[in-house]
């Protein structure tokens, strides 16, 4: 009988202490929650540095919209610092650099882009651009034949195709000519509404030194006017001097 009113006093104890623990987490609980202690979460940290790269991003895109890409460029860096956003940052961060004309940046990033993409015409018809912005025109005449040997009748390669070649002035008559003349047809042909033939088609002949049929018939004839003209006033010369003689005679 001992023994069992031992064990239940140790059971009584326990109970206590188990009572007492319990009461004091309670406590401990209720306080954390009314005093405004913050717990942190597993992993928050991380994700507001992930929130903050992410809004960095959309701020890039805000300024790019409203066409202030430097401001732009500033946010786009910064966004290129979240992995998984790197490559959607650095391309609009190229073009960024394309749109203020900051060809030496634009050039090493349109590359490696392209290096990533290399089948993307659209980006190779951009690279050509920055090289003859840079006055590169053989890198530009190479790539946009590669261009228009793929897409053949595509206007706009045509187009800057011609203007690049025209641009490269002090080689155009002995080595870019018989490409325009060619390309120029493709284009009159495709495209015979073409705004910009009349305009290609003058400079042509400025760089070939060529005139127009028309303005070589009006030439001849004011030479012949003059001629003409030159010829009558001899004459007359002729005949003042032929009556002076006279006279003193």
């Amino acid at each position: 009988m001992k023994l069992k009113k031992s064990c239940l006093a140790n059971k009584k104890i326990t109970a206590g202490i188990s009572a007492v623990v319990l009461f004091f987490s309670i406590i401990s609980l209720s306080s954390c929650v009314t005093t405004g202690i913050s717990v942190p979460v597993p992993g928050q940290a991380g994700i507001k540095t992930r929130n903050i790269y992410a809004e960095y991003y959309i701020l890039g895109d805000s300024y790019f919209n409203l066409e202030e890409y430097r401001k732009a460029a500033e946010y786009y860096e910064l966004a290129m610092r979240k992995k998984d956003q790197y490559w959607a940052a650095f391309y609009k961060l190229a073009k960024c650099y394309v749109f203020t004309a900051d060809w030496n940046n634009a050039l090493p990033m349109y590359k490696k882009i392209l290096e990533r993409d290399p089948e993307n015409a659209s980006l190779k018809a951009s690279l050509a651009y920055i090289y003859s912005m840079q006055g590169d025109f053989k890198n530009s005449v190479k790539i946009y034949e590669g261009l228009i040997e793929e897409q053949p009748k595509n206007q706009e390669y045509l187009e800057n195709y011609l203007a690049v070649l025209l641009a490269d002035e002090k080689k155009f008559e002995k080595k870019n000519a018989e490409k325009f003349i060619e390309t120029f047809e493709s284009l009159k042909t495709e495209y015979p509404e073409n705004k910009n033939l009349e305009r290609f088609e003058d400079k042509y002949k400025e760089l070939m030194h060529i005139v127009d049929e028309e303005e070589e018939s009006e030439e001849s004839e004011e030479s012949e006017g003059e001629e003409t003209e030159n010829e009558e006033v001899e004459e007359n010369n002729t005949a003042v001097e032929t009556s002076e003689t006279t006279e003193k005679a």
